[in-house]
Formats: structure tokens, C-alpha cells, sequence
């Protein structure tokens, strides 16, 4: 009997030991699994907590950016910057904290790509601000910005709800975990002599666990094999040590092979390339590796089965030791062939429109000279005739004044289609300086006074509050936005009158200058605001009927206003009248003590001139239309200045070499040497007899941007556009007589 509870005790002190020993095991093991469990809960929630991070500092950058464009204040973009850098931090954390999860990493990698494009965006439009003194409001591109951010978003939610399921299964597991082993441990503190029914039952547990667990690994692995083969991307794994690949089927059935997923060499890939991409592919993939490159991503041809070449783009992710060396790269090849095309294609339809729009500023440019040319000599004979119509009978007078108004209609429509089609093309220029809002003010009453008393209605132009100011602008530019405004208020007001009052705003502490032009006319209904300020309509077809018009004094005057940082607002009811708001940034500038000679009349202008002259003064015309001659001789005539004439650049030269003139008139475009040229050889001989330079005025019906510059280079003093206005050429004669006269 001793032997048999030697035995047994032998049997039970082994039993109980080994039992002892594997309790202790699983115990042991038991805590690192917790260990486990809690670092991929750690890891799961950092992962959360950088892409939540990310979502909120994307949204601070754009709210910083905004209130920037906003305030103009340096704190709000030192935060945009902030939060940019912050942005690009979590991206990259990440990064480092998904590098063994080549789905998320792809999804991180559209991120920083659409991250980088947002920077980018808000970075020019930023610019753009600051450039252009643009209105803080009035901002473009707005609906590209909330594409990427929307985007951006997109895939940031995409990860967060796979790492929450991973995370909410690795708490249940954790929590399972942690039951196991207090259960453990108190049966091992609380039921020794049950141990081995407690350590059975721990078996069982834990081959049940283990059963699932391979259910749930086959589960995952089936689920995985289906996204490869149902994805539109070849997915490739590059053993880089071993050189085995492992190919999705995907990856060569978009090159036309039926094939099933396999195992092969890097030989299988590129021997299907391109041979005009190999070295490329083979020279980026070595910098890759080598660590010289921050991501992987390439486009490049490979052959198709049918034997066309098919556009791939390759983006990879490589997997590196301690001591920086390769050991894996895995990645997905996207067949981006139709996108290539568009692209292509695009770029084709780019360059057309391009060569169109070409021909058509080109066209323009011809027209506009082709038709102005006539129209200064109709303009100048038309003013002529004005200056008699007392010597004209009624019927004559009626005839004159029906002349001068057609005249003026026409220039108007040409002016208008040539700033139309500046704005369009992005060529227009401002020409900016100092003036004072007074004078601008009287230019445009002397003009609507007079079409208001036709019409029979009043109008009232009130700028008290801003009189004596004196700004930074373009006040032609003004001018033109104010003749239209309250051009189109007096022609669709048949009773009542037009009221404009001009005052200072503040907006955002920024001083703005507000015009409103009101009327009592037929009003326009809430639905057609939009309407009237696009090119070429009008509310109403029976508008343009009864009213006439082209459409683009508003589209234009708007776009004017747009182009100077400000805007155009509309409030109107059908049927009681409308009030255009014109509102600008205009910078103020010192008073200057000169009177502004822009209100300089004729008459003034003419007895300036006849100080100036003496019996040597002497012109030369030189232009080649013979009706601008009849007008440009008679408009000398009427101030006694003696002149000659030459219709070509080159009888211009052989007359100035025989007597050097002490003002030249230069019509650009002639017969056998144009302007320019005749310019050229002038400032050439002057230069070589180092001879004073003779004023050379440019006279040109082409009235695109870059004209007065082109003329300039050429070496004269300055621009005329056609039709020539009376008291412009006056006042460039003038101004040259002056500068002679200081000279002597």
C-alpha cells in the first residue's frame, strides 16, 4: 500500500507540479496576451485620436484662412500656418502608425496628396487676395476648396470606422482577456485541490478560443482574397529578398491575360514595360529604396495582350530594417489609360481655344482699327459741324446733332465690345493714379444732366459728404462704371427722376466708398437680379425692344468692379424703381495743390496753346486716312498751329530730316513703313547726332491692352487712341509746347 501512495503521491505531487507549472504558464501568458491587447488598444486609439486631430485642424486652417481674408489679420494667418504644419504632423504620425496596414496606408496617402492640394489652393487664393486688394467677400474658386476638404474628410472617416470596429473588437478581446486571468488567478488562489479540473477546463477554454479564432482567421483571409480579386487594382507583394512576387489576378487581367492569382518574379512585371519606361521605372524604384524619395507613386506604359499600351499609375509602400535596408514593397497598379486620354484630349481642346482665342483678339484688333479709323473722322467732322449750328437752318442743326448722338452711340458700342472682350481674355489694365472724386463727379453730371433733361425726368447727384478728397485709382475706370449706372437708371425712368449719393462705408474697418444710384423706373423683379449682369441679356426681350441696349453696360460695370477689389449689389421691386450699389476700396492720397486739368474746357485749353506758340512752331501729321487729316488739319487750324502732312512712315522720315518739327502726330499703321518703325529711325538718327528728341504723340484705332506699351517701346512719348477726342490732343500738344517752352 506505501508503494501505491508512493505512487500515487509521486502520481499527484507530478500531477500537481505540472499542473503548477502550466497555471504558472498560463498565468505568464496570460499577462503578456493583456499586454498584447492593450497595446493594440493603445495603438488603435492613437490612430483615432491623430485622424480626429487631423479633421479638426483642418477645419481650424480653413476657418484661420478665413477670418484672415476677412480681418487681414497676421494672428489668423500665423494660425493658418500653424495648423497646416500641425496637419501635415498627423498625416505623417499617421503614417508611422498604420506602416503595417498597406489599405489604410493607401487611404492616408490620398490624404496628404488632397492635404497638399488644399495648402496649395488656400495658399493662392491667399495670394490672390493680397495681389489684387480684393474684396474680402468676393471670393473664387470656393466649391474646389469644399470638393478637397469634403474629400479629405471622406477618407478620414473611412479610417476612423475601420480602426473604430478594430478597436472595439480589440476591447472585447481585451476585456475577455482580462476575465480569463482574474478567473485564473482566483481559482489558483481560492481552489488548489481543484486544480486540475480548473487547468482542464482552462484547456478546453482555450481550444475553443483556438477554434475560433482559426474560424475567424479563415474568415479573414476568404474576405480578403474577394477585395483583391474584386478590386479595379493589381495588387502586388515583392519579397525583396527572396525576389518572389506575389501578383493579384487583378494585375494581369487589366493587361488582357487571364491569369489567377500567382507567385512570380520581378521579371513577370518588367518584362511587360514599356521600352521607352524601363530605365525610368528601374532608376525611381532603386531612389525609392535607397530611401531618397518620401513615397512611392509612378505612371508609365505597359504592353497589353491585344499589343496596344495600356497607362498604369503604380503607387507602393516599402517595408525597411533597422539599418534603413528594403525588405518588402507592396503595392497597387491602377490602369489610368482613360484618364491619360482626357487628358490629352483636354490639353488639345486647351490649345485650340487658345489659338481661337487669338484669332479672335486679333480679329478684334483689325476691327477695332478698321472701324475707328472712319469713325474719328465721322467723330471729329460731327463736332465740327456742332460748332456751327448757328450757321446752320433748323433742319440742318437737326441733322448735325442726329450725327453727333449716332456717333457717340456707335463709339460706345465699340468701347463697349473691346471691354468686354478685355475682361474675358484677363487683359484688362488699370491705369492707376491720383484724382479727386470731385472732378469725376462733375464729368459724369455735365454728361447725364443733359440726357436726364431730354428724358424730362430729374436727377440729383448728391456727394457732399466725400467733396475735396483726393484718391489712388483708376477714375476713368469710375467714371465709365457711374455713366452706365445712371445711364441705364435716367433710360428706364420715364417718370419721377434718378437720385446718387455718394458716401463712406466701413466695412471690417476697412473704409470703402459707396455710390448708390436709385431710380423711380420699372423696376426689376427679385428673380432677374442674376440676369441683368450677364453678358448680352436683359431682364426682358420687350426690354431690349423699347429700351434698346446691348447688355453689357451692367456685366461689364460689374466685372470693372470686381477687377478694383469691390462689388455691385442690386435691390429692386417690379414696377417701383431699383438702386444699383457700386461699392469700392479706394486708398486716399495727399491733395494736390495743381487744379485737375480734366476740367480744362476748349476754350481754356485753346488760349493755353496760343501762349505757347510762336512763328516757328510747326506739326507733323502723319496719317494716311485722308478724313482724320480734314479733322486732325482743322482742329490745328482752329488753334494756329502750322503743319504738314505725310501719309507714309517713310515720306514722315525724309520730311523730319529736312525740318525738325516741334511735335510729330504718328498714325501707327500705314503703307510702305508703318509707325513704329518711322519712330524707330527717328530716335535712331537723334541718337547718332545726339539730337534733342523730338515729342512724338502715337495716334492708333487698335485699342487692345498692350497698344500704349508697344508704342512706347518704340520710342514715342506717348498715346492716342481713335477716334480722337478734341480736348485730349489738345492737352497732349499742350503738355509738350509747355515742356519745350521750361526747356528754353
Amino acid at each position: 500500500m506505501d508503494k501505491v501512495f508512493i505512487r500515487n503521491f509521486i502520481i499527484f505531487v507530478t500531477t500537481l507540479l505540472l499542473c503548477s507549472g502550466t497555471l504558472s504558464y498560463f498565468l505568464i501568458e496570460g499577462e503578456r496576451n493583456l499586454g498584447k491587447s492593450e497595446t493594440v488598444v493603445e495603438e488603435t486609439y492613437k490612430v483615432i485620436t491623430e485622424a480626429e486631430q487631423l479633421l479638426k485642424v483642418t477645419e481650424s486652417m480653413l476657418s484661420a484662412q478665413r477670418a484672415y481674408l476677412l480681418t487681414q489679420k497676421e494672428s489668423f494667418l500665423q494660425r493658418y500656418e500653424n495648423n497646416k504644419n500641425l496637419g501635415s504632423n498627423h498625416i505623417a504620425r499617421l503614417t508611422m502608425l498604420n506602416e503595417d496596414d498597406p489599405e489604410q496606408l493607401s487611404r492616408i496617402d490620398e490624404i496628404r496628396q488632397y492635404f497638399q492640394e488644399l495648402s496649395l489652393e488656400l495658399d493662392k487664393r491667399a495670394s490672390t487676395f493680397v495681389e489684387s486688394a480684393r474684396d474680402p467677400i468676393v471670393l473664387d474658386n470656393v466649391e474646389y476648396i469644399d470638393t478637397i476638404r469634403n474629400n479629405i474628410f471622406r477618407l478620414n472617416q473611412a479610417i476612423l470606422e475601420q480602426k473604430y470596429h478594430k478597436l472595439n473588437g480589440a476591447i472585447r478581446n481585451l476585456e475577455d482577456k482580462k476575465e480569463q486571468y482574474f478567473e485564473i488567478l482566483l481559482i489558483s488562489v481560492g481552489f488548489g485541490t481543484v486544480l486540475i479540473l480548473i487547468l482542464n477546463t482552462f484547456l478546453l477554454q482555450a481550444q475553443r478560443k483556438r477554434s475560433r479564432a482559426e474560424t475567424n482567421l479563415k474568415g479573414v483571409e476568404e474576405r480578403l482574397s474577394l477585395a483583391i480579386d474584386g478590386t479595379q487594382d493589381g495588387i502586388f507583394d515583392w519579397n525583396i529578398k527572396s525576389n518572389e512576387v506575389f501578383y493579384s489576378r487583378r494585375f494581369f487581367e487589366m493587361l488582357g491575360y487571364d491569369a489567377k492569382p500567382l507567385h512570380g518574379s520581378l521579371e513577370d512585371f518588367t518584362s511587360l514595360l514599356h521600352p521607352e519606361d524601363k530605365d525610368k521605372v528601374n532608376d525611381y524604384m532603386n531612389e525609392y529604396l535607397k530611401g531618397n524619395l518620401s513615397e512611392y507613386i509612378q505612371e508609365f506604359r505597359m504592353k497589353h495582350k491585344s499589343g496596344r499600351w495600356v497607362w498604369i499609375q503604380s503607387r507602393a509602400k516599402a517595408v525597411f530594417d533597422r539599418n534603413g535596408n528594403a525588405l518588402r514593397m507592396v503595392g497597387a497598379h491602377t490602369d489610368i489609360t482613360s484618364v491619360i486620354k482626357t487628358k490629352e484630349k483636354l490639353e488639345t481642346e486647351k490649345n485650340q481655344a487658345l489659338e481661337a482665342n487669338k484669332a479672335k483678339s486679333e480679329f478684334l484688333a483689325h476691327m477695332s482699327h478698321e472701324i475707328r479709323t472712319p469713325l474719328t473722322a465721322i467723330s471729329g467732322i460731327a463736332e465740327i459741324l456742332v460748332k456751327q449750328k448757328d450757321k446752320l437752318n433748323k433742319k440742318q442743326a437737326q441733322l448735325v446733332k442726329t450725327l453727333q448722338s449716332s456717333t457717340a452711340s456707335l463709339k460706345e458700342l465699340i468701347n463697349d465690345i473691346l471691354d468686354f472682350s478685355k475682361i474675358e481674355s484677363g487683359e484688362l489694365e488699370l491705369n492707376e493714379s491720383s484724382f479727386e472724386l470731385d472732378t469725376i463727379f462733375e464729368e459724369t453730371i455735365s454728361m447725364m444732366a443733359v440726357k436726364a433733361n431730354e428724358k424730362g425726368v430729374s436727377f440729383v447727384f448728391d456727394y457732399e459728404d466725400i467733396k475735396e478728397e483726393t484718391f489712388y485709382g483708376d477714375g476713368k475706370r469710375i467714371r465709365q462704371i457711374l455713366v452706365n449706372l445712371i445711364g441705364n437708371a435716367i433710360k428706364f425712368t420715364d417718370q419721377g427722376g434718378v437720385t446718387v449719393q455718394a458716401y463712406f462705408e466701413d466695412r471690417n474697418d476697412i473704409e470703402f466708398l459707396r455710390i448708390d444710384i436709385s431710380d423711380t423706373g420699372i423696376g426689376i423683379s427679385p428673380e432677374d437680379f442674376d440676369l441683368v449682369f450677364d453678358s448680352f441679356k436683359q431682364a426682358d426681350s420687350s426690354v431690349s425692344r423699347k429700351y434698346g441696349g446691348t447688355g453689357l453696360g451692367l456685366p461689364i460695370s460689374r466685372k470693372l468692379a470686381l477687377f478694383m477689389g469691390g462689388d455691385i449689389f442690386l435691390s429692386s421691386e417690379l414696377g417701383k424703381g431699383s438702386t444699383f450699389s457700386l461699392l469700392l476700396p479706394l486708398k486716399k492720397t495727399e491733395k494736390s495743390t495743381d487744379k485737375n486739368n480734366a476740367l480744362m474746357n476748349v476754350a481754356k485749353l485753346n488760349e493755353k496753346i496760343l501762349l505757347n506758340l510762336n512763328e516757328e512752331t510747326k506739326v507733323l501729321i502723319v496719317e494716311d486716312y485722308e478724313g482724320n487729316i480734314v479733322v486732325i488739319g482743322y482742329i490745328l487750324d482752329e488753334i494756329g498751329l502750322d503743319y504738314d502732312i505725310a501719309k507714309t512712315g517713310l515720306e514722315a522720315l525724309e520730311k523730319w530730316k529736312k525740318h525738325h518739327y516741334d511735335l510729330i502726330l504718328m498714325d501707327v499703321q500705314m503703307p510702305e513703313m508703318d509707325g513704329f518703325t518711322a519712330t524707330k529711325e527717328i530716335r535712331k538718327v537723334e541718337a547718332d547726332q545726339r539730337m534733342d528728341p523730338t515729342p512724338i504723340i502715337g495716334m492708333t484705332a487698335h485699342a487692345l491692352v498692350g497698344d500704349k506699351d508697344k508704342c512706347i517701346a518704340a520710342g514715342m512719348d506717348s498715346y492716342l487712341p481713335k477716334p480722337i477726342v478734341e480736348p485730349d490732343l489738345k492737352r497732349e500738344i499742350l503738355k509738350y509746347l509747355n515742356k519745350k517752352k521750361k526747356a528754353a
